[in-house]
């Protein structure tokens, strides 16, 4: 299975030491060039731990279709349009993405999307966290938003409520 990775939730992972968990869910997992770019214009721990990750299992890939990243780059930040740009180039099974209008993008382009909150539910579905609830609690104090509907939502999908 193939993935293509944004800016946020590379972070958002790093802040709850939790990359791991995407060498799990999937063993070939893509990033654009402008998602690291913007990850390393900061050199703080989130920076060296996705370098060590680009160095280890995160593969760092351009975009080729200049075209269909100069329409998207029109509507979305660039990270998010290279993020679905890769993802229709290396006809990747799933795109993770955290923006609600980059996410309606990559529906329309009939990708698969999964965001840090899905990929954290399927992670203790997987039996890879023991709480759902306290990941997310993590999150939250790390700065990271969701709504209220969204958590519960996903915390009764998985039995946590």
């Amino acid at each position: 299975m193939k993935i293509v990775i944004n800016t946020g939730p590379l972070v958002f992972l790093s802040k709850i030491n939790r990359l791991p968990i995407l060498k799990k869910f999937s063993r070939q997992i893509l990033a654009p060039k402008r998602v690291i770019t913007e990850i390393m214009f900061k050199r703080d721990d989130i920076s060296e731990a996705v370098d060590n990750a680009t160095n280890d299992w995160l593969k760092i890939m351009s975009v080729k279709n200049k075209n269909l990243l100069n329409v998207l780059t029109k509507e979305l930040d660039g990270g998010e349009a290279e993020v679905i740009c890769l993802a229709l180039e290396q006809k990747a099974d799933w795109v993770i993405l955290d923006d609600q209008d980059a996410r309606r993008f990559a529906h329309r382009y009939g990708l698969n999307v999964i965001g840090t909150l899905g990929l954290l539910a399927w992670a203790k579905k997987k039996g890879h966290i023991k709480s759902f609830s306290d990941e997310i609690e993590k999150l939250q104090t790390a700065g990271f938003y969701a709504t209220v509907d969204l958590v519960e939502q996903l915390a009764k999908e998985i039995g946590e409520r």
